[in-house]
């Protein structure tokens, strides 16, 4: 089969958004589908960056996602199944929300896909449902089976991911997973769910063999603690250093614990490690207990002078809005964090994802705000914090950011950490102030909270601007072309029916009107042309280009279309458009 896999981007920035970096589940899936003599495309992207072709052209879509690319994930699977494709989805996210997920896709593999994949891809092939096989969700005969979770992946069995798939997309950091599994649990965090609380590791002799590829390249060790059998990480590293295949530079994901043996920390070095990520959480010490860290503050304090003094510098990663959290507790987990000379930061505001302590907590009591899962990133507040509102929390974190990311502070770490720490610092200087222009809008939806029911999507009351402009008649050269716009504000989307003759001149008036007069950001748009024609293909093509362009100001925008009428999808692809980043509904 022709079998195109898709990891959708990550909405707005973050300090990840800067490095192009596949997730490895895709990749990994990827090989087995190309061992076994199928055509791979692996696509890492929105829909901005896929072509409909990319996607007609498939016998099968697989879609891998995490709770933040939940909403790109589900549109893309939507258009994909609107040109009757098969699609399976995988990932953290619908591996905790499978009845979700199967609104819009035909299987769920749940959890890790490793052994359960290649079996589904064969019953699809066959024409057969999935009975027996582990961790899949499916409809049948209109009824969800979900079939009993697999079991562990044995680790040491994972295909080693063929670099070829990646051929066309450019890649600044490479991932390499040695190890699954965390025994700690943290409250706010699903690994533990999704990969059990034991550590599995690979084989040293079969992380050579990956990593020579990577020789001269930027590695990401992407798991959880790469530390966490210092006796197997000591050996696994000697060995890099012994064949000389070491990456030119690379970074992983450590506790603070392990900055107390030297050695380690001494082989990270030689072996080209610049760079840790430290999950930090709080300076609070009830906060370390409510999160069931298992560290104290003194932890975190002697783990950056450590690395600092073996030449390796350390990205701290914290944690706002627990419990336990109040606005002196931000201030001073910033001020900690410069005091300590910590290179760079990651203030994360609490999201309880699908799969966590966290969520089930917040859901029982009522406290989520919304279910948006593209605010689901670390960077906005979606729930009701404890002992302050979400609005003083939003605040509270941007300003520890800038306070963090000030000019003043660019050059702090100069004579600790060299050029690179400078480097870091501006590019954060740089990235959360263009956040906060970009999410001025959701300050204003925090506001808003108050006289509002929860569990909501942003809107706003319909404006007196566009009030005005309701049943508005736009007339043109010739006088029996008319078009016509009704707006109306129903359940707190948008709803624009456009009726009549759309051309040229009626389109570029039409979305202007609608550019300037809908708040930015904002609301849920649905656009109805069921009652609208078009004067030429080209003027489709204008009418698709205008509508992606309006969805940079919403929420999300679908376009209505009369049942039956397929003409938009055929002139999308006709012209090998990109998928549209509305939605189609008949």
């Amino acid at each position: 089969m022709k079998v195109t896999l898709i990891e959708p981007k990550s909405p707005g920035k973050h300090v990840f958004s800067t490095v192009n970096m596949p997730r490895l589940g895709l990749l990994i899936l990827g090989t087995l589908l190309q061992e076994s003599g199928h055509q791979v495309r692996l696509i890492m992207g929105s829909s901005r960056d896929i072509h409909l072709s990319e996607i007609a052209g498939a016998d099968l879509v697989c879609i891998s996602t995490i709770t933040s690319t939940a909403v790109e994930a589900y549109h893309l699977a939507d258009i994909a199944r609107e040109q009757g494709k098969t699609v399976i989805m995988g990932g953290a996210h619908v591996s905790f929300l499978p009845e979700e997920a199967l609104n819009h896709c035909d299987y769920v593999c749940r959890g890790e896909a490793d052994t359960t994949f290649m079996p589904l891809i064969n019953c699809i092939e066959r024409g057969e449902p999935p009975v027996n096989i582990p961790g899949i969700s499916y409809r049948r005969g209109g009824r969800v089976i979900h079939n009993p979770a697999c079991d562990r992946v044995d680790f040491k069995d994972v295909s080693v991911p063929d670099l070829s798939l990646l051929s066309g997309i450019k890649i600044s950091t490479y991932p390499v997973m040695t190890s699954r599994g965390c025994p700690y649990d943290c409250t706010f965090c699903c690994v533990t769910k999704m990969f059990g609380r034991r550590y599995r590791y690979r084989e040293t002799a079969t992380l050579l063999e990956e990593i020579k590829q990577y020789r001269g390249k930027k590695v990401f060790f992407a798991d959880d603690n790469f530390a966490a059998d210092a006796r197997r990480t000591k050996e696994f590293l000697r060995e890099m250093i012994k064949l000389d295949i070491r990456p030119s530079w690379w970074c992983t994901q450590v506790r603070a614990d392990a900055a107390r043996d030297d050695e380690l920390l001494q082989l990270m070095y030689d072996s080209n490690c610049r760079m840790v990520f430290v999950g930090m959480e709080s300076v609070n010490p009830e906060t370390l207990k409510g999160y069931n860290k298992k560290q104290d503050v003194d932890d975190i304090a002697y783990c950056v002078k450590r690395f600092h003094s073996f030449g390796i510098m350390v990205h701290g990663m914290f944690i706002f809005g627990a419990d336990e959290d109040n606005l002196l507790t931000i201030d001073e987990t910033v001020n900690f964090a410069l005091r300590n000379n910590i290179d760079t930061v990651q203030f994360a505001l609490l999201t309880p994802l699908p799969g966590t302590k966290t969520y089930r907590e917040f859901e029982s009591a009522g406290r989520l705000l919304t279910r948006d899962w593209s605010l689901y990133d670390g960077h906005h507040v979606v729930f009701q914090p404890g002992q302050m509102s979400p609005l003083e929390l939003q605040e509270a974190a941007i300003r520890a950011f800038k306070k963090f990311y000030s000019f003043r502070n660019i050059f702090k770490n100069l004579f600790v950490s060299g050029l690179p720490s400078v480097a870091y610092r501006a590019l954060g200087f740089w990235l959360v102030r263009s956040w906060e222009r970009e999410n001025s809008w959701f300050y204003s939806f925090l506001r808003d909270l108050s006289g509002r029911n929860k569990q909501t999507v942003p809107g706003v009351k319909l404006s007196k601007s566009i009030e005005r402009f309701t049943l508005r008649r736009l007339r043109y050269l010739c006088s029996e072309k008319l078009m016509q716009i009704e707006v109306s504000l129903e359940r707190g989307h948008y709803v624009i029916n456009l009726k009549g003759l759309i051309n040229d001149i009626s389109l570029k008036e039409t979305f202007k009107i609608l550019s300037e007069r809908i708040p930015r950001l904002y609301n849920y748009v649905t656009i109805n042309i069921g009652e609208a024609y078009f004067s030429s293909e080209a003027t489709i093509v204008a009418f698709v280009k205008k509508a992606n362009e309006l969805s940079g100001k919403a929420r999300g925008i679908k376009i209505k279309i009369a049942p039956g009428n397929k003409n938009l999808l055929l002139v999308l692809q006709k012209y090998n458009m990109t998928v549209p980043r509305f939605g189609i509904v008949g």
